[in-house]
């Protein structure tokens, strides 16, 4: 009795051939109308859970990076949903960062308006300013 259970729970499971997923997804628009009325094509639904926080390393370190140049690499649906969601992320970074710049160098920059400049610093400013009016004003009258 319990092999005949176990013969229906068998059935039940759906095993699925990736190489024919693949295959199927690369077909013509033609060729999958034909597979479609024989019945024949497989459809890949499997879907990735992209937000799922055991696969943030994909997304974030280099040693687990997706290359599409390698010829290994199957380009379908998930990897595509994957790749999506990792230039998501990287661009939601980017923003973050500069964000962040802008935000530094705005305090950075109100703190430097506050601060009042050293009155003997702002002597010596003047005389090298003057100095150099000068030093440029003989220099004109010398090429004359």
């Amino acid at each position: 009795m319990a092999l005949l259970v176990m013969d229906e729970e068998e059935e039940s499971k759906k095993h699925f051939n990736y190489n024919k997923i693949v295959e199927h997804q690369n077909l013509s628009k033609k060729k999958k109308k034909q597979l479609m009325k024989k019945k024949e094509l497989l459809e890949d639904d499997f879907e990735v859970n992209v937000k799922d926080a055991r696969f943030q390393a994909m997304y974030t370190s280099h040693l687990f990076n997706l290359d599409p140049s390698d010829p290994n690499f199957k380009k379908t649906k998930a990897m595509e949903k994957i790749l999506e969601e990792k230039a998501r992320q990287r661009e939601q970074k980017e923003q973050e960062l500069t964000q962040a710049i802008k935000k530094k160098e705005s305090e950075i920059q109100k703190e430097s308006h506050k601060r009042s400049i050293d009155p003997a610093l702002s002597m010596l400013i003047k005389s090298v300013k003057n100095k150099t009016e000068q030093f440029q004003a003989r220099k004109k009258q010398k090429v004359k």
